[in-house]
């Protein structure tokens, strides 16, 4: 807990002092024909005129009260728009490791059991792929593709249009979303039982998540691949074979056990990522999560969104951590020696 707080006061302050060096939020909210004089009024009420360490532990003093502060352009409390717009990146975020789960974890086994086969290859060239591309060319690039390059065709019937929209959001115009449970949309349309809703808005998650997994399954495959064969080549290995336990046992029970902390670690490492890594992709596919919303906080240059939206994804990453510790100590019973 001192470790998480010591990280949270850090981050605070980095990011505290880098917004107060971006200049003035005043013309972003009040315009830039407003009289000096207006200006300073209002400076003077939002307490800007302050030292810089006056303003530091006004801001503190309010985070220490659950107080995230208030948007200046939307005069909407920062901790309200984040817990509506929070479940949007986190529903994202899932699916997107469930897809990097599918292709990285499995490749990522076998190219670590049979390093020059078929599968081992394909893992490597996947991850060649996704670390050399940034994920919102990525986007871009799976918009255009699927759904802006139409098909030639010969004269006269000349390009076909496309047959429907990309799936830009988390539903499409005029589609009504589910009522709120969880905040997840699928889920949500699951538990109201309308499976129609349910796949149209798990069909808008789909290009998202995939390019979000394709850009951050590469080290997850490569970090299972190095853990297999680190497990697989330990002398605790060779002891299981040499009792006569058949290959699918010591590859549950002890090589994929062993493998699995680095694993665990490195995942939880991409869900913190996510959660303020995946901007760029939340704007490309007008994703109304978090990421878009510290987007527009820095266009407006809104203080209080920006540090609210780096608080809480600190928080999360710290959270995670804690749990994938306490997971790797009931795993590992060297730990508890």
């Amino acid at each position: 807990m001192v470790i998480l707080a010591v990280v949270l006061l850090a981050v605070v302050m980095i990011g505290f002092t880098i917004t107060r060096s971006t200049g003035t939020p005043l013309y972003a909210s009040l315009g830039v024909a407003v009289s000096e004089a207006i200006i300073e009024q209002r400076a003077e009420e939002m307490g800007l005129n302050e030292p810089i360490v006056v303003q530091f532990w006004t801001y503190v003093t309010h985070l220490l009260q659950g107080d995230l502060g208030v948007s200046r352009i939307s005069r909407i409390p920062v901790a309200e728009d984040i817990a509506l717009k929070l479940p949007a990146t986190a529903e994202m975020v899932f699916f997107t490791l469930a897809v990097s789960f599918i292709w990285a974890i499995p490749l990522g086994v076998r190219a670590g059991l049979r390093p020059d086969g078929k599968l081992a290859k394909l893992g490597e060239g996947m991850a060649q792929f996704g670390v050399s591309v940034p994920a919102f060319w990525l986007g871009l690039l799976f918009i255009f593709l699927l759904y802006f390059l139409p098909p030639r065709l010969p004269e006269p019937l000349g390009p076909l249009p496309s047959l429907f929209p990309p799936p830009l959001g988390r539903v499409g115009s005029g589609v009504t979303p589910p009522e709120m449970v969880t905040g997840l949309y699928t889920v949500d349309a699951l538990i109201a039982g309308d499976f129609r809703l349910a796949w149209h808005t798990l069909w808008h998650l789909i290009l998202p998540a995939v390019t979000l997994s394709l850009t951050s399954g590469p080290p997850l495959f490569r970090v299972t691949r190095s853990a297999v064969s680190e497990a697989v080549s330990s002398p605790f290995v060779e002891a299981a074979y040499s009792y006569g336990l058949g290959r699918r046992t010591v590859l549950i029970r002890d090589v994929l056990r062993n493998a699995s902390p680095p694993v665990l670690n490195l995942a939880a490492m991409t869900f913190g990522y996510l959660i303020g890594g995946g901007v760029l992709v939340e704007v490309v596919f007008s994703w109304p999560g978090i990421g878009s919303y510290a987007v527009w906080g820095m266009d407006n240059s809104d203080y209080d969104v920006v540090l609210g939206v780096v608080l809480i994804a600190a928080i999360i990453y710290v959270i995670l951590y804690f749990i994938v510790d306490l997971i790797q100590f009931a795993m590992d019973p060297r730990l508890r020696d």
